[in-house]
């Protein structure tokens, strides 16, 4: 999830639970006691174990925890949205990465210069001789094609954001870019984290986004300085382009009622999370609260809705998506290409970090963006029926409710919120966001509450209103 910082916690008084609301029915409590500490440990220590590597985007682990979501629905009995029953609405992620060939330097002499890596190449293959000049004087040339630059400084841990030091020397490439330079030769120093970075591209691809990359090629050279007014020859072979299938995962527990079953509340979590480091004693960023915690919430409650002997009068979708962390990919994809009418999504309710409480909000959970409509007051209608309160967090609710997967859906005029059990800790986007770290109890108390809450919104005929504050 996309926090950035947290103040000190605010709690409004717990709102009364009217006359008329309907108190849950015994097949609604026992559904909500199949939901339990052992079973939600179990899916929680799987998908934040070390073997899923933190499930980034892309990668095989995150298609393996995806396969394991698509088996609990399966099991749940849920119905696949696909037009051939599947749960998985595939995308096709672009991307891309330098050749792994060797760049050397042919120079006027005859002798050659290896680079010590290649951060990226153009479009296509580039073969280039001519002098080698100075940035300012590649500035000021009609027709420049190879110019040295001073080193790109980075901090340490670059090696672990790739994509951040490609897109950040984009920017500052783009002058000599624009001036058709073909081939830069970075200076690269013996401790330099480049050559790390250069090492990690070729471990693993970059998204393939337009503007992120340099349209000329950029090879790591030590002393680079040295060989301006040299004639140089090179040649790079084109930067390589990839496209790896993702998959939202998507299922349905249709409505009893024979009409209100055309609308669906959207039960959501993000699957992703940001993989791996390269250096350090712990190298995978588990990502336990951030989102196994929210997936474990999502399966679970589909578990739990498939044991009622009486559904509920709404349908209720289940979906997990991809790259959030990517900038809420997975869920724009699906905004663009709805599995279910958007105009019959009644409410998104999208989980966040429901594992790590603040102090004093054990077995309670707020809603992002409250003011824009009434869903937080349904929702705490009906989990205060098993004891969960859910209320609005005023120092933070406004600023994260654009930060997570339930934003593209209300950018289309959805009524969708992303609701929370936790906090900011030290351990977000650290290695140190463990399972064993989790209130577990904790945590099993919420997903009771949701699983109310979510009853209560998708079995009544109430209104869910957006509120366009």
């Amino acid at each position: 999830m996309f926090y950035r910082s947290l103040a000190l916690l605010i709690l409004l008084p717990t709102l009364a639970i009217g006359d008329d609301v309907p108190e849950l029915s015994k097949d609604a409590i026992q559904a909500a006691e199949s939901i339990t500490e052992g079973d939600v440990l179990t899916a929680v220590s799987f998908l934040a174990s070390h073997e899923l590597a933190g499930r980034n985007t892309p990668s095989k682990e995150l298609t393996i925890a995806s396969a394991y979501v698509a088996a609990r629905f399966r099991g749940a009995g849920l119905e696949g949205l696909e037009d051939d029953g599947s749960y998985f609405q595939v995308h096709q992620f672009s991307m891309s990465q330098p050749p792994s060939e060797p760049v050397s330097l042919v120079l006027e002499d005859g002798t050659a210069k290896t680079s010590m890596g290649l951060l990226s190449a153009a479009d296509e293959a580039t073969e280039v001789s001519g002098k080698v000049l100075s940035e300012k004087e590649a500035l000021a040339a009609d027709s420049p094609q190879i110019v040295t630059v001073d080193e790109l400084r980075m901090p340490p841990q670059a090696s672990q954001q790739t994509g951040l030091v490609v897109a950040t020397l984009s920017r500052r490439l783009r002058a000599l870019s624009n001036r058709g330079v073909k081939l830069v030769l970075m200076d690269c120093g013996d401790q330099s984290v480049l050559a790390d970075v250069a090492a990690a591209l070729q471990r693993q691809p970059i998204a393939n986004k337009s503007g992120l990359r340099p349209k000329c090629a950029v090879v790591l050279v030590s002393k680079a300085s040295d060989l301006v007014g040299q004639n140089v020859t090179a040649k790079i072979e084109a930067q390589q382009s990839v496209s790896v299938p993702v998959r939202n995962v998507i299922g349905v527990i249709r409505g009893s009622h024979e009409e209100l079953s055309k609308q669906a509340i959207f039960v959501t979590a993000h699957l992703d999370h940001i993989g791996t480091k390269s250096t350090g004693d712990d190298l995978v960023n588990n990502g336990a609260d951030d989102n196994a915690t929210g997936v474990t919430t999502v399966v679970q409650l589909a578990d739990a809705f498939s044991r009622l002997k009486v559904r509920p009068k709404r349908s209720i979708v289940f979906a997990t998506f991809w790259g959030e962390e990517k900038g809420l990919l997975g869920s724009r994809e699906f905004a663009k290409n709805p599995r279910w009418p958007l105009a019959d999504i009644v409410a998104n309710v999208n989980i966040e970090m429901v594992g790590r409480p603040e102090t004093d909000a054990r077995e309670k959970a707020w809603m992002t963006g409250w003011s824009h409509s009434n869903l937080g007051d349904l929702m705490n209608t009906g989990s205060m029926r098993i004891g969960v309160e859910i209320f609005n967090r005023e120092d933070v609710g406004e600023m994260l409710y654009s930060r997570s997967d339930n934003y593209p859906l209300a950018q289309k005029g959805v009524v969708a919120h992303s609701f929370s059990a936790g906090s900011l800790h030290s351990d977000y986007h650290q290695p140190g966001d463990e399972w064993e770290k989790l209130d577990i109890p904790h945590m099993t108390k919420v997903i009771q509450g949701l699983f109310a809450g979510v009853h209560y919104v998708a079995d009544s005929d109430v209104e869910v209103k957006a509120t366009d504050k």
